[in-house]
């Protein structure tokens, strides 16, 4: 299509003044239709991509089963079911609305290493808003993120994806998002900095802890969502939940039941059992409280609120009254991503908690603060 001169009507354009400065690139009337013709995409693929037995999908599943990690296909297949089941046009506009950025750019996503999925929301953010995407695929999860990539491109033209090495992504990025694992943090703002990234255009958010409170008041499904929480991902995750804070004298048998249960749909990793075997002959040696499947599926002690070693094993600590938990939150917030509780009890907690629901811990709403906060920093992009 022409450029349209300063102030000249362009026909059958939806904006009510039908006039439109000189631009360089699409005007804003078309910017509106392209994302929409981009967010269909998006679901367009998410919609093939929920079938298990889609080829595309398997080939990439089977990819990260050989890649260095301990997720299972079970994980693997449940992640990328509700994920997919996520991305609809309606959910998608509802998170990004129908405008556009300032400007488009080169935004660079480094993928972090936690989770097979970690950074898809960034990735189809940026394809929703029509920047120019770069990614960075983690050695742990190598497959699923470009395979997605490439269904996505295949049904927009306007929608440009490319994975490259980690150097290539900072020489060639104008801004950068990244969630890379908590002690890689320091490096990504590092290699912005050497690149000359300025801090506005880039958005790093490293792997957290999490933490559960409980109040003996859950019942099967909290159980089994804290279940999932704890194991989905073998004890890991970009949100790592590994603390257990519980009411003083509340028995974890029924807890313990719902992880038995968890691990009887979706088994642990081969390598976890063995993974665990070290931490719990030291507990065993030290007499230390302990708990464990019979497989050694999963490994949960009691004792002090430290994050335990290694993934897999949990920690339940017992309280007496919640201002110790607050206590303990508020020391640790900066590196606490979410507070996860059985949703009646959240009335009783601050409003500054990063509170989840259990279930939802590695499988965050879109639209939730994580999901704004990637939203905010591509619109605001110039």
């Amino acid at each position: 299509m022409e450029d349209v001169k300063e102030e000249q009507p362009v026909p059958g354009c939806p904006c009510r003044a039908q006039k439109h400065a000189f631009h360089v690139s699409p005007p804003p009337c078309l910017y509106v239709s392209s994302k929409q013709a981009r967010i269909d995409a998006i679901a367009d693929a998410a919609a093939d991509w929920r079938e298990p037995d889609h080829p595309p999908r398997e080939t990439a599943v089977a990819d990260t089963l050989e890649a260095p990690n301990r997720w299972t296909e079970e994980a693997l297949d449940y992640a990328l079911n509700r994920w997919m089941q996520r991305l609809t046009p309606e959910a998608l506009v509802d998170w990004l609305g129908d405008g556009g950025p300032a400007a488009q750019a080169t935004v660079g996503v480094v993928h972090g290493p936690s989770g097979p999925l970690v950074g898809l929301r960034d990735a189809v953010a940026v394809w929703a808003e029509g920047h120019t995407y770069l990614g960075h695929a983690p050695d742990a999860s190598p497959a699923l993120l470009p395979a997605f990539a490439r269904a996505v491109t295949d049904r927009a033209d306007g929608i440009d994806a490319t994975f490259v090495e980690k150097e290539a992504l900072f020489d060639r990025a104008a801004a950068v998002t990244a969630q890379p694992a908590r002690d890689d943090a320091g490096a990504i703002r590092e290699a912005c900095d050497d690149h000359g990234i300025p801090a506005d255009r880039r958005l790093v958010r490293p792997s957290q802890r999490a933490v559960a409170v409980l109040d003996g008041h859950e019942g099967d499904e909290a159980q089994g969502g804290l279940a999932e929480d704890a194991l989905l991902y073998e004890g890991g995750g970009h949100r790592r939940l590994a603390l257990l804070w519980a009411p003083t004298d509340l028995s974890p048998d029924a807890y313990l039941e719902a992880m038995a249960r968890f691990r009887g749909v979706f088994p642990a990793h081969e390598d976890t059992p063995g993974a665990l075997q070290m931490q719990k002959a030291f507990l065993e040696a030290r007499d230390e409280p302990r708990a464990f499947a019979e497989g050694l599926e999963f490994l949960v002690s009691r004792g002090e609120p430290t994050e335990p070693s290694p993934e897999g094993h949990l920690r339940w600590t017992e309280y007496a009254g919640l201002d110790a938990v607050g206590d303990w939150i508020d020391a640790h917030r900066t590196e606490l991503g979410a507070v996860v509780a059985r949703e009646p009890l959240h009335d009783q907690l601050p409003d500054s908690w990063p509170l989840r629901t259990p279930g939802d811990l590695h499988l965050p709403p879109l639209a939730d603060e994580g999901g704004q906060a990637v939203a905010t920093f591509l619109r605001a992009l110039r």
